[in-house]
C-alpha cells in the first residue's frame, strides 16, 4: 500500500495546499536568518521584501536565478516520517529506532497534512522530464503549465523580478496512512476511513516592478506592482470506500477538479527609515490591493481504485503508474457531473487569491555585521499562502572578506519554530548563497469532530540563488 502514499504525494507536487502556501522566504538570505532579511533587504531582494529599500541601498543587482524548496508536515515528527516513508533524515546521521506500526499509532486522529513549495520552472521541467517513465502521460493527469524562469534585475531606484512557484497541500486521514503502511486488512476493512484526505495545488508566475523614492536624507518609500499569471489551480478529493463485507473489498474513489489558467494582480507598498548609530526601522504591505481570477473551463479527473486481499483483482497489485494511468480525464460539464464531482469543485473557488501580508521590523547594521527582528502577519481573507507565514525572527548576518555567515530564528503561531544557516560567497560581483533550515514544533488541535490532541511539526527549507551585484552600500 506504500504505492498509493507514492501516488498520492505525486498528485499533490506534480499537479497544480489547514491553508495554501504561497509567498514564503523570498531569498536565500531571508532563509539563512530565519525568515528576517527584510530591513537591510537590497537590490532584486528588496522588490518583494520592501520596495522603499530600492530607493536607500542603491547599486544594481542581476538575479540569475534562485531555487528554492520548503516543506512542512503537521501530524509527525521527524523520527515518525523517517520511519513511514523509509528515508534517513540527512542532518548529523539522524535515524529512527521508531517502527512504522508505533508512527502509525503515534499519529494524531486528525491525521497528516503535507505542504510544500517549490521553484517553478525547475519544477516544471523535473515533472516534464519524469512523466517519460510513465505507460500513459497524456492528458489525464493535471499538469502544472509552464512557469517562467526565476530572474531579475534592479538598478538603483527601480527593479523588476520574475519569480514562479509550485505549491500544494496533501491531507491523509489516520486510518488510510494506516492502510499505507500495514497494507489492506480485510478483518479491519470497516475501520478505513479517507476523512478529510485530498490535495490542492498551484502554479503560477509573477513579474514585479517595484520603484523607491527618498523623502529627505534618512526615509524612503516604494511600491511595486506584480502581475500574476495562474497556470494551474487543483482542488482534489478522496471519497469514503464503498464496501463490500460479503466479498470483502473496498473500492476508492478520487477526483481531481483543474483549473486550466489565471490572472491577476497585486500592489505592494513599503516604508523605511534609517535612524541613528545603523538603526532602521522598516515595514511593508504585499497585495494591499489585489485581485485573482481563475478560468471556468474546468476539467475533471477522476479514478476508482479497487482494494482486496489476496484477490488477484487489486488496483494496488501493479506498479504505481498503473494507478496513475486510472484517472480519466474530460471537460467537466455542469448538467452532467456527478455527485463527487460536484462537491469537489464546492472548494476549488472560494478564496483562491493572495492574501495582504503585513511585515515590520527593526534593524542595526554596523560594518559588515547586520541583526534584524522582523515581525510576519498575514489577513485572513485569501488561502494561497505560507502556513508559517505569521510568524516573528531574528536573523545575523556576518561578512568576512569573501564570505557571508548567516543564522536565525523564528517562532511562529501554533507552535511552529525554525532554526537556520546560511553561506554567501563573494568572487567580485558574484554572488552565490545558499541557505537551509529544519522547523519543527506542536500545537494542541481540537475540533467539533476530533477531541484536543497534540499535533507535531516537521518540515525543512533549503534555498540557492545565484547574483551579479554593484555598487550600494
Amino acid at each position: 500500500m506504500r504505492r498509493v502514499a507514492t501516488v498520492v504525494a505525486a498528485l499533490a507536487l506534480f499537479a497544480p495546499a489547514p491553508s495554501l502556501f504561497a509567498q514564503f522566504s523570498p531569498g536565500a538570505r531571508s532563509v539563512g536568518m530565519g525568515g528576517a532579511g527584510m530591513v537591510f533587504s537590497s537590490g532584486v531582494d528588496a522588490i518583494e521584501w520592501n520596495p522603499a529599500n530600492l530607493a536607500l541601498e542603491g547599486g544594481w543587482n542581476i538575479s540569475l536565478g534562485e531555487v528554492g524548496a520548503s516543506a512542512l508536515v503537521s501530524g509527525a515528527s521527524f523520527d515518525d516520517l523517517q520511519s513511514l516513508f523509509e528515508f534517513e533524515l540527512p542532518v548529523m546521521g539522524s535515524t529512527t529506532t521508531v517502527t512504522p506500526s508505533q508512527a502509525v499509532a503515534d499519529l494524531p486522529a486528525s491525521g497528516l497534512s503535507f505542504a510544500s513549495v517549490t521553484e517553478g520552472f525547475l519544477t516544471a521541467k523535473g515533472i516534464s522530464a519524469s512523466q517519460g517513465t510513465l505507460s500513459n502521460p497524456g492528458p489525464d493527469l493535471p499538469s502544472i503549465g509552464d512557469p517562467f524562469p526565476t530572474v531579475g534585475i534592479a538598478f538603483g531606484s527601480f527593479g523588476i523580478r520574475v519569480r514562479s512557484r509550485v505549491m500544494g497541500e496533501m491531507r491523509l486521514s489516520k486510518e488510510l496512512v494506516d492502510l499505507m503502511v500495514n497494507d489492506f486488512d480485510a478483518s479491519r476493512i470497516t475501520e478505513y476511513q479517507v476523512g478529510n484526505t485530498g490535495f490542492r495545488t498551484l502554479a503560477f508566475s509573477e513579474i514585479t516592478a517595484a520603484y523607491g523614492a527618498t523623502l529627505g536624507d534618512r526615509m524612503a518609500i516604494g511600491v511595486g506592482v506584480r502581475y500574476v499569471k495562474g497556470h494551474k489551480l487543483t482542488e482534489g478529493r478522496f471519497f469514503e470506500p464503498i464496501l463490500d463485507l460479503f466479498n470483502q473489498t473496498a473500492e476508492f474513489t478520487s477526483v481531481a477538479i483543474e483549473a486550466p489558467g489565471g490572472s491577476g494582480y497585486g500592489v505592494d507598498v513599503g516604508l523605511a527609515l534609517d535612524l541613528v548609530a545603523g538603526f532602521r526601522v522598516s515595514a511593508s504591505a504585499t497585495n494591499v490591493v489585489q485581485k485573482m481570477t481563475w478560468d471556468d473551463n474546468l476539467i475533471a479527473h477522476e479514478a476508482t481504485f479497487f482494494a482486496c486481499d489476496g484477490c488477484g483483482t487489486s488496483s494496488f497489485d501493479g506498479e504505481p503508474e498503473d494507478l496513475i494511468d486510472l484517472y480519466q480525464a474530460q471537460p467537466l460539464d455542469p448538467n452532467s457531473m456527478s455527485l463527487y464531482v460536484a462537491e469537489t469543485v464546492q472548494d476549488l473557488f472560494p478564496d483562491a487569491f493572495f492574501p495582504t501580508v503585513f511585515r515590520a521590523g527593526l534593524g542595526w547594521r554596523a560594518g559588515g555585521t547586520a541583526l534584524e527582528l522582523v515581525g510576519t502577519s498575514v489577513s485572513p481573507q485569501g488561502r494561497q499562502h505560507s502556513q508559517w507565514d505569521e510568524r516573528i525572527s531574528l536573523g545575523l548576518e556576518q561578512r568576512l572578506w569573501f564570505l557571508t555567515l548567516r543564522a536565525g530564528g523564528m517562532k511562529g503561531a501554533d507552535g511552529l519554530q525554525a532554526i537556520s544557516g546560511g553561506l554567501g560567497l563573494g568572487l567580485g560581483p558574484v554572488k552565490l548563497d545558499v541557505s537551509a533550515g529544519l522547523m519543527s514544533g506542536g500545537f494542541e488541535f481540537a475540533s467539533a469532530l476530533v477531541a484536543p490532541e497534540n499535533v507535531d511539526y516537521a518540515g525543512g527549507q533549503l534555498t540557492v540563488s545565484l547574483q551579479i551585484k554593484g555598487g550600494g552600500r
